[in-house]
This record gives C-alpha cells, sequence and structure tokens, in this order.
C-alpha cells in the first residue's frame, strides 16, 4: 500500500513539473513607462541680421524704380514648442530684426540716408533634427505674417527729408542649423536662417507709395530648455 501511494505521488509531481513547463509566462507590464519621449520646449535666440537690399516701386513720377541697402544688424527671437521625440518639433516663434539705413539708388541716382528699418515676425515652424547622440543637425521652416518699420531721412532727390511708416506681409522661412546637448534637459543651438516676405507697401509724407518686398539672412545661437 505504501509503495502504492509513493508510486502514484511521484507521477503526479512528474506529470504536474511537465505541465508547468508547457505553460508560457508572461513578465507583468510597467504601467508607469511613458508612451512617448515627447515634450514642451522654451528657447531663445540672438545673432546678426544681414537685410537684402530692399527693391521698390514708387509711385512718384509716374512709377520709378529704387533701392536701399542696409548696414548688418542684430536679431532677436524666441519660441515655445513641442518635440514629439521622433525628431520632429512644431512651434510658435516671435522675432525682430533692425538694422541702419545706409543710402541705396532712387531713378539710378544714388543717394544717402540715415535711420533704420526694423521686422517683428510671428511664425508657425517645423523643424526636423537627426539625433547623433548628443549632436542634432536639423533642417525646417515655418510661415508667418510680419511688419516691418521704415524710419528714415533721405537726402536729395527726394523732396520729402523723412517719413516713417509699417507695413504688413505674409512671411516665410527656411533654415538648418546644429544643436548640442549640454545636459539632458538644455540645449546649445547656432543655426542659419532666410527669411522673406511679401510685398510691403509704405506710404511717405508727399503721400507717395513705395513697394516691395524684403529679405534677410540671419545667423544667430541660443538656449531650448526642454520640460
Amino acid at each position: 500500500m505504501t509503495r502504492f501511494a509513493l508510486s502514484f505521488i511521484a507521477a503526479s509531481l512528474l506529470t504536474g513539473t511537465a505541465f508547468a513547463a508547457d505553460l508560457q509566462v508572461y513578465e507583468p507590464v510597467d504601467m508607469s513607462d511613458p508612451v512617448a519621449a515627447g515634450n514642451f520646449y522654451a528657447s531663445i535666440f540672438g545673432g546678426v541680421s544681414m537685410i537684402n537690399d530692399f527693391d521698390f516701386v514708387s509711385t512718384a513720377g509716374g512709377g520709378i524704380d529704387g533701392t536701399m541697402e542696409f548696414e548688418n544688424g542684430y536679431s532677436i527671437d524666441a519660441a515655445l514648442g513641442y518635440d514629439f521625440g521622433n525628431g520632429l518639433s512644431i512651434e510658435g516663434q516671435v522675432g525682430y530684426l533692425n538694422a541702419g539705413l545706409i543710402g541705396g539708388t532712387f531713378d539710378v541716382i544714388p543717394y544717402d540716408a540715415e535711420g533704420s528699418a526694423s521686422m517683428t515676425y510671428a511664425m508657425v515652424n517645423a523643424w526636423y533634427g537627426f539625433d547623433l547622440g548628443g549632436v542634432t543637425p536639423f533642417i525646417g521652416g515655418g510661415v508667418g505674417l510680419a511688419s516691418a518699420t521704415l524710419d528714415s531721412e533721405f537726402s536729395a532727390p527726394f523732396e520729402t527729408a523723412s517719413f516713417t511708416d509699417t507695413s504688413y506681409a505674409l512671411a516665410a522661412q527656411v533654415g538648418a542649423g546644429i544643436s548640442l546637448a549640454v545636459t539632458e534637459d538644455i540645449s546649445l543651438t547656432g543655426r542659419y536662417r532666410y527669411l522673406a516676405t511679401g510685398d510691403f507697401t509704405m506710404t511717405d509724407g508727399d503721400n507717395d507709395d513705395i513697394t516691395g518686398s524684403a529679405s534677410a539672412s540671419i545667423l544667430d545661437i541660443g538656449l531650448k530648455v526642454a520640460f
């Protein structure tokens, strides 16, 4: 009787062991792990603005071509955006650039000038970066609206010695740069942007309009902070 009972128990244990070996064991899922690696960020930049010659057409004299030339100036901007964690980020940006006016031509006649030209703009941008392990090259661009102000004093052949006016136009930009991770949440970034607008129309003191589009190359550096 005892031998039979021992044999039965041993057979049961072997059968149970084989059955358990056939079962697939699943590890528990850690629900605290994030689904995506995205995060919000803020950035601030400053640098050099190089405004290209402003070619315009004036209503004076039935339509006269002219050009304004500028010194190199400065640029500042800030942005708030979201990094999706897959290389793509979307942001809203506001910026300002300013440069001194040095002269130009009016109906091929050269003139001297003093004053400044400035531009304030708001853009929606998309950037795509290629993470190389702490160093991230990126490209992108955006569209938005720009406000340009000309505060100027002109020499002859203008009858009006000075005028100040502001105009609005659509704007777009493209750019590229490289970002270097300083900490897990802070990056140092250098970039180049080309910013261009649609036509601005400004009116001088003689009620003559000048119409033309503006463009600028911008080199800047800044900080990007994730949160």
